[in-house]
C-alpha cells in the first residue's frame, strides 16, 4: 500500500465524519424549529413519538447517518474482525426472537428504568435465567434492552417495540391470538426469524442444486429445503397444525403498514386527477386497507377489491367495521378472483398492485401483468407499489425515467446509501428463499413491465428509510 492510499483512507474518514457531523446539525435545526423534541433512546416507541424524526429534513439526515456511520465502521475496524461479525449476525435474529417468544418486553413493561433481575424475567415461561441473561446481554450489546447491573435488564425505546401491548399472563393462556389487535412488529418478527431465518440458512445449498438452483417454480425453494416441504409457502400456512404461522402472518402483512409513512398510497400518483367516478381495482388486495386509505382521501373514486374468497370474507367485516354503508352503497365492491386468470374488470382506470409482484418470479409475474394488460383501455393506468431497489453502482439508464434517479449522496457513500437502504436487500434474499422470487430494480422493472405490453412512464421513490412505499407507474403500449 502506498502512502497515497494511506492519505486517501484519511480522506475519506474525514469526510465520513463531516457528513455526520453536519447531518447532525441540520437534524438539530429542524426539530428546533418546529419546537419537537428528537426521541431519547430510552422513551418507549409510539407512532406519535416519532413526530421529530418523521420531519423531512430530519429523514433525509438520518439517512445520511445511517450510512456513513456504516461504512466509517467498517472503514476503522479490522477486516477480519468485520467479516466474521458479518458472518455471526445471525445470532442476534435468534436472540430478538427468543426476546419475543419469552415475553421479555411485556414482563420488563413496568418495571421502569431500575429494571428486573433475570429469574424474575425468566419465570413467566420457566426459561433458564443463565441462558436467557446471555441472550440478553447479545441483545444490550447491540442497544436492544439495557443491562442496568449484571443481571438485571431493562426496557429502552427499541426492546419496547418487542412490547405486543398485551398481558404475559393473556398470551400464554392463548399463544394462537397473541398476535391479533398489536401493531403487528412482533409477528413481523416472529415471521422472519423462524420461516425466513429458517429458510435463508439453506439458500446456498438451494442455490447449488442442479434443479433447485436453476427454477422459477414457488415451490423449488430454500424454503422447501428447509421444511421438507413439497409445496409452495401459502399451502404451506393453509395446512392443519399451521394454525399459529397462518395467524401470525397475517398479523405480519397487516404490521407492515407501520413500517411505511401513514398514507404512503396516497402520493406519488395523481389520484385527485382521476374523473368522477373512476374505478380503481386493487388486484390481490388482501382485506383492501390501502384501498380504504384512497377511499376516505378521494371520494370521487369507485373501488373492487380482488383476493382469494377467505381472505374476501373477512374484508367484508373490515369494510363494515371502518367505512360502514360503503359496501352497500356499491361504491366499493368484494370480488373473488386468482390474479393468474384473465381479469374480469374491462373498464378499470387504474390497475392497483402492491407487494405483489415481489412474491413471484418473472415467469408467474408475467402472467398477472399480461392479465391485466389484456383487461386494459388505452387509458387504463397501472400502479405497482413494490420495493424498488438500487443497484451498488451509478447507473446512468435511470436518467431516461421521471422520478426514477435519486439525489447522488455525498462521497464516499455508497450510491444506494449503503445499509440505510439495507432492508430491501434482506428482503430481496427472503423473497428468493421463500418463492424464488424478487425485489427489483427500477430497469428489471422496466424490462419485466415491456415483455408484458405495459410501459414505464414514472417512477415515485418516497422518503428514505420508507419500504413498500415506492411505485412505479405504467400505461399500456
Amino acid at each position: 500500500m502506498s502512502a497515497s492510499d494511506d492519505t486517501d483512507s484519511l480522506a475519506e474518514l474525514r469526510a465520513l465524519a463531516d457528513i455526520i457531523k453536519t447531518s447532525v446539525e441540520r437534524i438539530e435545526q429542524a426539530v428546533n424549529a418546529h419546537s419537537l423534541a428528537f426521541p431519547s433512546p430510552q422513551t418507549p416507541f409510539s407512532p406519535a413519538s416519532e413526530a421529530a424524526r418523521n420531519l423531512p429534513e430530519v429523514v433525509a439526515a438520518g439517512s445520511l447517518i445511517t450510512a456513513a456511520a456504516s461504512q466509517l465502521s467498517t472503514l476503522v475496524r479490522p477486516p477480519p474482525l468485520t467479516i466474521i461479525s458479518l458472518a455471526m449476525q445471525f445470532h442476534v435474529s435468534t436472540a430478538v426472537r427468543t426476546a419475543v417468544d419469552t415475553h421479555v418486553a411485556e414482563t420488563l413493561r413496568d418495571a421502569g428504568p431500575q429494571g428486573l433481575h433475570i429469574k424474575d424475567i425468566a419465570k413467566p415461561t420457566n426459561a433458564d435465567p443463565g441462558k436467557l441473561a446471555r441472550i440478553l446481554r447479545l441483545l444490550a450489546t447491540n442497544h436492544v434492552f439495557v443491562e442496568v447491573s449484571p443481571d438485571v435488564f431493562a426496557q429502552n425505546r427499541l426492546s419496547s417495540l418487542l412490547d405486543s401491548g398485551k398481558s404475559v399472563d393473556s398470551m400464554l393462556k392463548s399463544p394462537e391470538t397473541r398476535f391479533l389487535g398489536t401493531l403487528g412488529f412482533t409477528a413481523v418478527i416472529g415471521h422472519v426469524t423462524d420461516e425466513a431465518f429458517k429458510s435463508s440458512s439453506y439458500l446456498t445449498e438451494t442455490l447449488l442444486d442442479p434443479e433447485f438452483g436453476h427454477s422459477a417454480e414457488p415451490s423449488k425453494t430454500a424454503f422447501n429445503k428447509a421444511f421438507n416441504e413439497e409445496r409452495d409457502l401459502w399451502h404451506f400456512y393453509e395446512r392443519p397444525g399451521n394454525e399459529f404461522r397462518l395467524s401470525r402472518f397475517g398479523s405480519a402483512m397487516d404490521g407492515t403498514k407501520n413500517l411505511a409513512p401513514a398514507g404512503a398510497i396516497l402520493d406519488g400518483y395523481d389520484w385527485h386527477g382521476l374523473k368522477e367516478g373512476a374505478l380503481v381495482v386493487d388486484c390481490g388486495g388482501g382485506v383492501g386497507s390501502q384501498s380504504l386509505t384512497l377511499a376516505m382521501n378521494h371520494p370521487h373514486l369507485r373501488f373492487i377489491i380482488q383476493d382469494r374468497a377467505p381472505v374476501v370474507e373477512e374484508a367484508v367485516k373490515f369494510w363494515n367495521e371502518n367505512l360502514p354503508g360503503v359496501l352497500e352503497s356499491g361504491r366499493v365492491k368484494l370480488q373473488v378472483h386468482d390474479f393468474f386468470s384473465p381479469q374480469p374488470v374491462k373498464n378499470a382506470d387504474v390497475f392497483l398492485i402492491r407487494m405483489i409482484l415481489h412474491d413471484w418470479s418473472d415467469e408467474f409475474s408475467l402472467k398477472i401483468l399480461r392479465s391485466l394488460r389484456s383487461a386494459a383501455t388505452p387509458d387504463t393506468r397501472l400502479v405497482v407499489v413494490d420495493q424498488l431497489m438500487s443497484y451498488a453502482c451509478e447507473e446512468e439508464a435511470l436518467k431516461e425515467i421521471p422520478g426514477a434517479l435519486l439525489p447522488v449522496p455525498p462521497a464516499p457513500l455508497l450510491p444506494n446509501l449503503g445499509q440505510a437502504s439495507s432492508i430491501a436487500y434482506y428482503t430481496d434474499l427472503q423473497m428468493m428463499g421463500f418463492f424464488n422470487a424478487q425485489e427489483r430494480t427500477v430497469t428489471q422493472v422496466k424490462e419485466l413491465l415491456a415483455q408484458a405490453g405495459w410501459k414505464l412512464l414514472a417512477v415515485h421513490h418516497g422518503a428514505p428509510f420508507a419500504i413498500s412505499s415506492q411505485k412505479a407507474i405504467a400505461a399500456p403500449m
